[in-house]
C-alpha cells in the first residue's frame, strides 16, 4: 500500500497514512551503509485527491502541468495555483483522477478552490472504500498487513526477485514457490446482506477462507466482497457460503474487479 516515484533529485515515498511512523522506523532502521538521507515531509505538505470522469479538466484548471498527457501512475514536478506541487495521475477508487501535493499552508486553499469550480463534490474514506472494492483494489489492514505477501495478495507484478538483491527477496521468494497458499478472490453474495471483513467462508462443513472487505455496492447494485480462500475453491463459478451474523449466505467466486471504468 505504497507508491514510489522516481525523481532526477529524490526519491518520493507515499505511504498509508496510518503507517506513516511504522514505515519512517523501517526506513531508519535499514538505512546503515547506504548513501542516503530521508526526510518525512508528512506535516509540510498537504495532498488533495481528486478522482472521476471529469477529474482531468478539474485539476487541468489548477496547475500549469499537462495533465491530460501525463501517464498512468506517473508524477511530474509544477506549480498548483501557483505553489511547487507535485502531482501524480494515480489514485485509490478505480477511476481516472490525479493527487496533488502542495505545502501544507496551500491546501486549504487547493481544496477550497477546487470545490469552488462546481464540478467537484467533497467525499470521504468511505466513499474511497466502497470505490476501491469495486475495483478489487487491495487495501492495507483488510486485504494487506506484515504477514501478506505479494503473490497471495495477487500483486507479484509489483515484485521482480532476479532483478537484483533487496531486503526481504528470500522471503519473498519462498512465498512465490508455495503451492498451498490461498487465493484472493471475488465474491457475489445472494441478498442484500453485507459480508463483512473477518467473516468466514465455508465450503459444505468446511471452513474454506475469511472475508477481508465486504460492502453493498452502489454502482452494480449488489453485495459483494473480497476474501482469501483455500485454492481448491478459488474458480471463478464456484458456489460458497459466508457466514453473516450467524446465518449463511449463498455467494459465487466472481472474476475481479467487480467494476472497471471505461477508458
Amino acid at each position: 500500500d505504497v507508491l514510489v516515484y522516481r525523481f532526477p533529485d529524490d526519491y518520493l515515498v507515499v505511504v498509508n497514512a496510518s503507517n506513516r511512523l511504522k514505515i519512517v522506523d523501517w526506513i531508519e532502521s535499514h538505512r546503515a551503509g547506504f548513501d542516503a538521507e530521508m526526510v518525512d515531509r508528512t506535516v509540510e505538505w498537504a495532498m488533495v485527491a481528486v478522482q472521476g470522469p471529469g477529474a482531468v479538466d478539474v485539476v487541468a484548471a489548477v496547475t500549469d502541468i499537462d495533465v491530460a498527457t501525463m501517464g498512468y501512475y506517473n508524477c511530474e514536478l509544477g506549480t498548483v495555483l501557483g505553489h511547487p506541487a507535485r502531482v501524480s495521475r494515480t489514485g485509490y477508487t478505480g477511476e481516472d483522477g490525479f493527487e496533488l501535493i502542495v505545502p501544507a499552508e496551500a491546501g486549504a486553499i487547493l481544496w477550497e478552490s477546487i470545490l469552488a469550480g462546481g464540478e467537484s463534490v467533497a467525499c470521504g474514506l468511505g466513499c474511497r472504500d466502497t470505490l476501491r472494492l469495486e475495483a478489487a483494489m487491495p487495501l492495507y489492514g483488510h486485504e494487506l498487513n506484515e504477514l501478506t505477501d505479494p503473490y497471495t495478495a495477487g500483486l507479484g507484478f509489483a515484485v521482480k526477485p532476479e532483478a537484483a538483491d533487496f531486503v526481504g527477496r528470500e522471503a519473498v521468494v519462498l512465498a512465490r514457490d508455495r503451492s498451498d497458499r490461498k487465493k484472493r478472490v471475488g465474491l457475489r453474495l445472494n441478498g442484500r446482506r453485507i459480508a463483512r471483513e473477518g467473516a468466514l467462508v465455508v465450503s459444505g462443513e468446511s471452513t474454506v477462507g475469511e472475508v477481508t472487505s465486504g460492502t453493498f455496492s452502489p454502482t452494480l447494485e449488489m453485495a459483494i466482497a473480497m476474501a482469501y480462500v483455500e485454492p481448491g475453491v478459488s474458480e471463478v463459478g464456484t458456489t460458497l457460503e459466508v457466514d453473516v451474523r450467524g446465518k449463511r449466505v449463498e455467494a459465487e467466486v466472481v472474476k475481479l474487479p467487480f467494476y472497471r471504468r471505461t477508458k
